[in-house]
C-alpha cells in the first residue's frame, strides 16, 4: 500500500497524556481498515517508528505520539505538521515465529489469542532492540510460569453481590503541588471521564463512595461497576488529581489506581457479609506530591466493616 501524506494538527487532551493527530477516514479509505492497524509513520520527515492507527469513529482515526517525541521535534500542541503513514509489515519477529514453530505449548497459546492480542504481542516484542530481549518477551507471553491459585473468598459465588466501596483519604498534599495550583482530587465515577465532584486538596479528610458488583469468575473475584477500570484481573478505582499549571485551564496531572485485585481474601469475605468495603489511605506521596500509580496494601488499608 502506498504512503499517505497529510497535513495534521498536533493535539493533546491533558497535560500528562500523550499527544496525538487525527487522520480523516477518507484519507485511508482505500486501505479498507476496520480495526487498529500498525503503521510506519514520520512527522515532518522525522521517523516515528511503528505506531498504532486507532479508530475513533466512522470519520476519524487517530495516532498517538510517544512521550517526548513532541519535544524532540520542537513541536507543541496546536502546531501543524506533515504526517506520512504506510501500513507496516505484519511479519512476526524471528524469535516469536521460531518459538511458535518449535514449541507445541507456545503454538497452542498463540492460537488462543485474538487478532488484537496477537498484534499487541508482536509489537511489544518488535519494540525490543536485542534478540535476547525479544526471545525473553516471547517466552514470557506464550510460556508463562504457573502461578499459585488465589485464596478462596468465603461467600463468593457466580451470582453478583452488590457492595458499597468507601474510600477515605487523609494527609492531603494541599491545593498547591509543585507547579500546580487550585488542586482538587476526586473519584472518577465513570470510566474514561474525569470526576465532576472534585474537592480541594487541602481538606483534613475526604470520603467517596461507589457501588460495585462482586462475583466469582474463573475462580477469582471479579469486580464490575461504572467506576471500575482495568482488565478483568487488574481491576481498580481511579483517584484523579486536577490542577492549573500557569495560565492553562485546569487539567488532570496525576492519577492513583486503587487496586481492587489486591484486596485480601479475608477482607472480601467480610465485605460480602457486611455489604461494605472500606479503603483508607494517605494521599500525599513521599515527595510531597499527590499519591499516584498503583496503590496496594500497605499503602492502602482495606477493611470489610464500616
Amino acid at each position: 500500500m502506498r504512503t499517505v501524506k497529510l497535513d495534521v494538527v498536533l493535539e493533546r487532551k491533558h497535560a500528562e497524556m500523550p499527544a496525538y493527530v487525527v487522520v480523516p477516514a477518507a484519507k485511508v479509505a482505500r486501505w479498507k481498515l476496520s480495526v487498529t492497524t500498525t503503521v510506519e509513520a514520520s512527522l515532518d520527515g522525522t521517523p516515528l517508528g511503528r505506531r498504532s492507527l486507532q479508530r475513533g469513529d466512522d470519520e476519524r482515526w487517530f495516532l498517538e505520539l510517544r512521550r517526548g517525541q513532541l519535544e524532540a521535534l520542537g513541536k507543541s500542541p496546536g502546531d501543524r505538521a506533515t504526517l506520512r503513514i504506510a501500513v507496516a509489515s505484519t511479519a512476526l519477529p524471528a524469535e516469536l515465529k521460531h518459538l511458535i514453530d518449535t514449541v507445541p505449548a507456545a503454538r497452542s497459546c498463540w492460537r488462543r489469542l485474538s487478532d488484537a492480542q496477537r498484534r499487541m504481542l508482536r509489537e511489544q516484542i518488535l519494540s525490543a532492540k536485542a534478540p535476547a530481549t525479544r526471545e525473553r518477551r516471547a517466552r514470557r507471553a506464550l510460556l508463562p510460569v504457573a502461578t499459585p491459585a488465589p485464596p478462596t473468598v468465603q461467600g463468593l459465588s457466580a451470582t453478583p453481590r452488590a457492595i458499597a466501596v468507601r474510600i477515605v483519604g487523609r494527609r492531603l498534599p494541599g491545593t498547591t503541588c509543585g507547579p500546580y495550583r487550585d488542586v482538587t482530587v476526586g473519584l472518577a465515577r465513570k470510566v474514561g471521564r474525569d470526576p465532576d465532584d472534585g474537592v480541594p486538596a487541602d481538606r483534613r479528610q475526604v470520603k467517596w463512595e461507589t457501588r460495585v458488583e462482586l462475583r466469582r469468575q474463573d475462580g477469582v473475584p471479579a469486580f464490575r461497576g461504572p467506576a471500575v477500570n482495568g482488565p478483568p484481573r487488574e481491576r481498580f478505582l481511579y483517584l484523579t488529581w486536577i490542577g492549573r499549571k500557569g495560565p492553562a485551564a485546569p487539567a488532570m496531572f496525576r492519577r492513583a489506581k486503587l487496586r481492587l485485585d489486591a484486596v485480601p481474601a479475608d477482607v472480601l469475605a467480610r465485605s460480602l457479609r457486611s455489604g461494605v468495603l472500606v479503603g483508607r489511605l494517605a494521599l500525599t506521596a513521599p515527595d510531597g506530591m499527590p499519591v499516584c500509580g498503583s496503590v496496594r496494601p500497605p499503602a492502602i488499608s482495606w477493611s470489610g466493616s464500616p
